[in-house]
């Protein structure tokens, strides 16, 4: 038999139990950094992600919303070992334990990455990556001064490409270290002896695929500022097509990889497809370039937005999920009025004016053929009078009486004469019988009175 608490015992809901559980939770847990790779991953149609995060022994049901997870610039998988930053929480309506996670990089590449946005961020605040700012590449350069390792491939992909479409053109090979502590030294200490040299076009930054933290050198701030005010255009080649650096964001074109760059300022006049390549790799540069310039100025945008607070996050995740139940009430609407409309178009089908349509149409064609006879004497009819209406026309016609011997004279002007006191001695009249016409002259008057 259970017990009944006494009257000075507190009673409190389970909305209160789980709220007071959500308060000592993040309370003490409002600062957690946790490692873990993703056994599921769901993003939501509101733009939450609703993912689980394990180790060996145990797992953890996690969240981020859209308010945080649309800074990240990658997009999680399930496998990844990810570290993230945030604060363990109770979902209130349901009492389920979560951890709501603000902030997230994948394992071993947080820091490179942090210092990466950071300075680019402050790079792209003062204007440097601009596209006003960038200077027009020559579109027949003569002279080329290529910064780049001597031993490396590049410097013979580069040669190999001018060769084949340029061989009249004239490189200058600017030798630096394109890795390792004093990289950026070398390179900036080649951007300024490039730029002293009178007879150069331009200058093309050149470097093969590598790791982060092998290309590190041209995410420097110094390499960075020392594109920026060099007098001659740069051309940055650094890594495979999909490596990005600083250096890409700084320098006046962005080519996709060393051989790239050879074949953008390399000219064959005698290959128009080859032309066409030079100009597809161009337009490509110039996209990638702006949607990087795009993708900062919406995260600038984005850090601008005040955080909506924790009431904003558990009406967001209520939403989803009544979302997901008024998809599925919707799919149950749906199935009944499918139902009721097939059962209308059966009854409407059994009324259909066809079935009243078909009994009468004897009667109908009964109703034609009488209808056709009736019109058909109505015309004989008809026609019986119109005959008599002739006959009596004709009768009473002038013409009729020319036929019995009479004659119809008029003068020269065709008007009728009916008393010889309308004509004059000599006058010309005109006299009409029934079969032909004479011209006389009158030669004498006879008065019958």
């Amino acid at each position: 038999m259970s017990q009944v608490p006494s009257n000075n015992q507190e009673i409190v809901s389970v909305s209160d139990i789980n709220n007071l559980a959500k308060g000592l939770l993040e309370k003490d847990l409002s600062n957690v950094w946790i490692q873990g790779e993703i056994s599921s991953f769901t993003a939501h149609g509101s733009g939450h992600w609703y993912f689980t995060i394990k180790d060996q022994k145990s797992s953890l049901s996690c969240v981020m919303f859209k308010f945080e997870n649309q800074n990240v610039l990658f997009s999680p998988q399930v496998g990844d070992e990810l570290i993230l930053n945030g604060n363990i929480s109770i979902y209130a309506p349901s009492g389920r334990y979560q951890f709501n996670v603000k902030h997230i990089e994948v394992f071993g590449e947080g820091a490179l990455l942090k210092a990466f946005e950071d300075l680019k961020r402050k790079l792209s605040d003062e204007g440097l990556f601009e596209q006003e700012r960038k200077k027009d590449i020559p579109p027949n350069p003569l002279s080329i001064g290529l910064i780049t390792s001597e031993t490396g491939a590049v410097f013979r992909d580069v040669i190999n490409v001018l060769k084949r479409r340029s061989p009249f053109v004239i490189l200058t090979l600017i030798e630096s270290q394109m890795q390792g502590k004093t990289a950026d030294k070398e390179i900036c200490n080649a951007i300024k002896k490039a730029n002293q040299t009178s007879d150069l076009d331009l200058i093309i930054l050149a470097r093969g695929g590598g790791s982060i933290e092998d290309l590190w050198c041209f995410n420097m701030e110094s390499v960075a500022r020392s594109i920026a005010e060099s007098r001659l255009p740069i051309i940055s080649a650094i890594g495979h097509e999909t490596d990005f650096t600083i250096s890409d964001f700084v320098a006046d074109l962005r080519a996709p990889t060393p051989s790239a760059a050879a074949e953008i300022i390399s000219q064959n006049h005698s290959n128009l497809s080859n032309s066409i390549i030079r100009l597809q790799t161009d337009l490509r540069s110039l996209l990638i370039n702006k949607i990087g310039k795009l993708k900062n100025d919406l995260k600038n945008q984005t850090s601008l937005l005040r955080h909506p607070g924790e009431k904003l996050r558990e009406t967001s995740q209520r939403l989803d999920n009544l979302e997901s139940k008024m998809k599925s009430l919707l799919v149950n609407i749906t199935l009944e009025k499918q139902g009721r409309f097939e059962r209308c178009v059966s009854t409407l089908k059994s009324a259909s004016p066809l079935n009243l349509i078909k009994p009468n149409q004897n009667a109908i064609t009964v109703y034609s053929m009488n209808l056709l006879n009736a019109m058909k004497m109505n015309i004989e009819k008809k026609k019986k009078i119109y005959l008599k209406n002739i006959n009596t026309l004709e009768a009473v016609s002038p013409l009729s009486v020319l036929g019995r011997g009479y004659s119809i004279v008029s003068n020269e002007d065709n008007n009728i004469i009916s008393s010889s006191a309308d004509l004059k001695l000599k006058q010309k009249i005109r006299a009409r019988f029934k079969e032909g016409q004479v011209i006389a002259e009158v030669v004498e008057k006879i008065d019958e009175n």
